[in-house]
């Protein structure tokens, strides 16, 4: 597989914003790491890499604020693709900036935005006190298939995420300072996971084709762009630039999903219990949002590759706007398929790695 520059991002508009609860909650805990002899300049740079629409950066970043000094001044850089909503991440930034809680603090912040992939190098040498990236470097966008007959290796994946895994590590060698910090958390291999909800979604992206939506080729060719790494692969990454990063914290946690714990609090107790119709509903649709917010773009650009037939009835239905009508009706299925199936009965939610490392 030959490196390109990433250029799909999260659904945008706010969507993101509303429907990443389970990463809010690891971004927090990420923020949390950060202790106050990481942070004790005057002049301080915090970088998060893979920001979205910034409310989840903003719950690490304001975590480590906390633990800034009162007088200092901080640089907040706000990283993503180009293709990231940046209008949606501005009023995120500017609601932060304006919230009374941080008014009230004399610290000067000052937030840019990095429309680059953070396979590069996207701030100077060594102006980097603490990094961030938090539920983002188990993204692996070329795994989509660019031709029918095309489709990675298990080899090819293996070799192509520890590639992407150190270009990045490396890629922030060099824009840390010395002795400065970077902050990783991302889902891996686990008993916990979101597994159980997959075959509602490859159901549903066949609903989509059925009706006319999306081509049979786009739903029958669409992979999941995620690779959950294994403890031997992280170690593998590790071991690979151990010349360059030290490791001052590593640990694993598993984090249920939100949505799933307040369905679980509804059930009836008992092996036989009947879930709550209502409260399906609800669990069904904030699952269904959670993942079109994460993958609603990456099947669109499935979809682009595998085309319509340009005068079927579905391709000129969809109107001038495909995007949004594919997003709409995917979540619509999704949900769908989510209640007719027994995905409930499955805790739902992700094992992730905690990283603190050290530059040397």
């Amino acid at each position: 597989m030959s490196r390109r520059t990433e250029r799909t991002a999260m659904v945008g508009g706010g969507y993101y914003n509303r429907n990443s609860t389970l990463q809010a909650l690891v971004a927090e805990r990420c923020g949390a790491l950060v202790s106050p002899a990481d942070v004790q300049a005057q002049h301080l740079t915090l970088v998060d890499y893979g920001c979205s629409e910034g409310s989840n950066s903003i719950r690490l970043i304001g975590k480590a604020l906390t633990v800034c000094p009162e007088d200092s001044t901080v640089t907040m850089v706000f990283n993503d693709t180009p293709a990231n909503d940046y209008i949606s991440l501005a009023a995120t930034i500017d609601r932060f900036l304006q919230d009374p809680e941080t008014r009230q603090s004399a610290r000067k912040l000052m937030p840019l935005m990095a429309p680059q992939s953070y396979y590069q190098q996207i701030v100077p040498e060594a102006s980097v006190d603490v990094g961030f990236s938090t539920a983002t470097l188990h993204w692996i966008g070329r795994l989509q298939p660019t031709a029918p007959d095309w489709l990675p290796a298990d080899a090819d994946v293996a070799a192509e995420v520890l590639a992407d895994i150190c270009c990045f590590l490396r890629s922030r060698h060099r824009e840390v300072r010395r002795g400065g910090h970077l902050l990783l958390s991302f889902p891996v291999a686990g008993a916990l996971s979101l597994e159980c909800a997959y075959p509602s979604i490859f159901q549903c992206l066949h609903d989509l084709s059925r009706d006319g939506v999306i081509s049979p080729d786009a739903a029958s060719h669409f992979r999941l762009p995620f690779h959950f790494r294994t403890a031997a692969e992280i170690q593998q990454a590790l071991d690979a630039v151990r010349a360059e990063w030290a490791v001052v914290e590593h640990f694993t946690l598993d984090v249920d999903h939100p949505a799933f714990l307040q369905f679980h609090a509804t059930l009836p107790e008992g092996p036989d219990a009947v879930p709550d119709a209502l409260a399906l509903q609800a669990y069904s649709q904030a699952i269904s949002a959670g993942f079109v917010a994460i993958i609603g773009n990456t099947v669109v650009d499935t979809a682009k590759r595998f085309p319509l037939a340009v005068d079927a009835p579905a391709a000129l239905a969809l109107g001038s706007h495909p995007e949004a009508v594919i997003r709409e009706q995917m979540a619509a299925r999704l949900q769908e398929r989510l209640q007719q199936s027994t995905f409930w009965q499955t805790p739902l939610g992700n094992k992730y790695v905690f990283l603190k490392l050290r530059k040397i």
